[in-house]
């Protein structure tokens, strides 16, 4: 996946089929496969980011709870067709086992996010590392949670992950399966 300008969010890409509920319509089977499809990202041996991947999914679910009258006012013209905690797909997508590009190499993290800007290393540790050492000393932004901590995203995830969705007009889910092409014979409505 390449990054550019725009914030990587859930809802940059869709999910892949086989990680896609069989169930239409239901959020919470939707958010289930998503954490699904972000934990198997984690690698086997990484509890802390498998937790992290949850905490962080319950983290957005809560911000929209928090500011759900809110978003409920900004969706109330199109009639039902969005919901609030639609704008869940409108988090910052974390990159598990992401690597930081920096200049002609590329380090390692337990979590990458990219805002647009720049990238964000999410370090799972309760004490400093040398990987965190590392990506400090060549300019990338890091924030070390420690695993007691995962509970309290809130108070450890910078300002820009508390409304994901400021910027989006409207939710979109990575839920989405392609049309299938039109067959070159199918007859064409007037």
């Amino acid at each position: 996946m390449e990054v550019g300008e725009t914030p990587l969010r859930l809802n940059s890409e869709p999910v892949p089929a086989e990680a896609m509920p069989l169930a239409t319509g239901d959020h919470a089977a939707r958010v289930a496969a998503a954490v699904a499809w972000l934990e198997s990202q984690c690698g086997d041996y990484a509890p802390l980011r498998r937790q992290f991947v949850a905490a962080y999914l319950r983290f957005v679910s809560a911000q929209i709870e928090t500011h759900r009258a809110e978003l409920a006012a900004r969706l109330a013209r199109y009639d039902g067709l969005f919901a609030p905690e639609d704008f869940l797909w409108s988090g910052l997508r974390p990159l598990p086992r992401g690597w930081v590009p920096v200049g002609e190499r590329h380090l390692p993290a337990d979590v990458v996010f990219w805002d647009g800007t720049q990238a964000t290393a999410i370090e799972l540790a309760a004490r400093e590392t040398e990987k965190q050492k590392a990506l400090r000393a060549a300019g990338v932004v890091v924030h070390q949670i420690a695993p007691a901590a995962l509970d309290r995203m809130g108070d450890v995830l910078p300002d820009g992950f508390h409304r994901p969705w400021d910027g989006e007009t409207l939710p979109s889910s990575p839920f989405r399966r392609p049309i299938p092409p039109l067959p070159r014979d199918a007859p064409v409505a007037d």
